[in-house]
């Protein structure tokens, strides 16, 4: 594993174990200030930038096979966890009905079936120059506040789904220089990173005291009045210099857990089977967000990351991909596949 590489995977690494615990400490945030502030905290600057890297690393979009790659690699894994979850959560919570729907994602799918049209809106975006891209995807990111239709957002995720475009159209566009990430790897871009960070750590816990403000962070909330409208853009800038802030960071030589990076994206799709099952054991609802809460909490999060990011998940998940191509005939899987950009893109 070269230097490059492992400055990306020890990124992910980091970001996935992020999700994992913010997903984690979730029912417990508002159990102290200082919890929910450093729920705030990742939140702020965990999914964009694991948007940005997945623009980074989407920039063939004008290589033959790009349309079929997002059916089989995005789309479909959407349409499979969407109804696996549907059906663990039917089994999990008998007490609730759920109805298996592909335009509403469950929880954490929303990622998915936003990067199905992250990466078809791309290659229309990428005709433009950087700033003009740039400030449409803002403006559709802050404008999409200001539609207050009752249940509009959960459809296709598409609040999300636009408030979040711009950190993957960034990441798209920095992938067209040269080693963008070098000049943030230096001593004082690291301090003054650092110091970044520390105070975002600390306006978290005097200003986004009020989990109202979670709405925000998720891409979800309507603005109910015009500051609501400045708080975005403001949020904006702030989860942009963050983020940077978090990748300078980064360290670029591989270290034990650098590979599991390779391997987040399984870590994202699984770690709901165990979270929610976790969720519902009297050992979890004991739980509080005191000292040896945050302790088990963190120890947990970390463990279930590790795991799911193993080589043995690799492998059975390798196994299962390979007996779906070996059942499912090529010609129906390229006719989906031009169906897909046809109605699409």
């Amino acid at each position: 594993m070269n230097t490059r590489n492992a400055y990306f995977d020890n990124a992910k690494f980091v970001l996935i174990f992020l999700v994992v615990f913010g997903h984690m400490i979730s029912p417990y945030r508002t159990d102290s200030d200082g919890m929910l502030s450093i729920y705030h905290f990742i939140f702020i600057f965990h999914m964009p930038v694991f948007i940005l890297l997945a623009g980074y690393f989407s920039k063939n979009f004008h290589k033959k096979g790009y349309y079929k790659k997002i059916f089989t690699k995005v789309a479909l894994p959407y349409l499979a966890f969407q109804t696996i979850y549907t059906l663990y959560y039917s089994v999990l919570y008998t007490d609730e009905t759920y109805t298996l729907q592909y335009l509403v994602p469950r929880w954490a799918m929303w990622f998915l079936l936003s990067l199905v049209f992250w990466k078809l809106m791309l290659p229309s975006f990428a005709k433009f120059p950087m700033w003009i891209s740039m400030a449409v995807s803002i403006g559709l990111g802050v404008g999409i506040g200001f539609v207050d239709i009752d249940g509009f957002e959960k459809v296709l995720s598409i609040s999300r789904m636009l408030v979040f475009f711009p950190f993957f159209l960034l990441g798209y566009y920095l992938s067209q220089r040269e080693e963008p990430f070098t000049n943030l790897l230096t001593a004082r871009n690291r301090v003054i990173a650092s110091v970044i960070l520390l105070v975002a750590l600390i306006g978290s816990y005097y200003f986004l005291d009020d989990t109202a403000y979670t709405d925000m962070l998720y891409g979800t909330n309507t603005y109910d009045n015009v500051a609501e409208f400045f708080m975005r853009l403001s949020h904006y800038a702030i989860a942009f210099i963050v983020s940077f802030a978090f990748m300078a960071l980064i360290p670029t030589r591989p270290f034990a857990l650098t590979s599991i990076g390779q391997r987040s994206l399984y870590v994202y799709l699984l770690h709901g089977f165990i979270l929610k099952w976790f969720f519902t054991t009297e050992f979890s609802k004991s739980l509080d967000a005191n000292s040896w809460g945050i302790i088990v909490l963190t120890a947990i999060s970390i463990l279930v990351t590790v795991l799911l990011g193993s080589r043995i998940v690799e492998w059975l998940i390798t196994s299962i991909k390979l007996v779906v191509q070996f059942i499912t005939p090529k010609k129906a899987i390229k006719k989906f596949s031009l169906a897909f950009k046809r109605t699409l893109s």
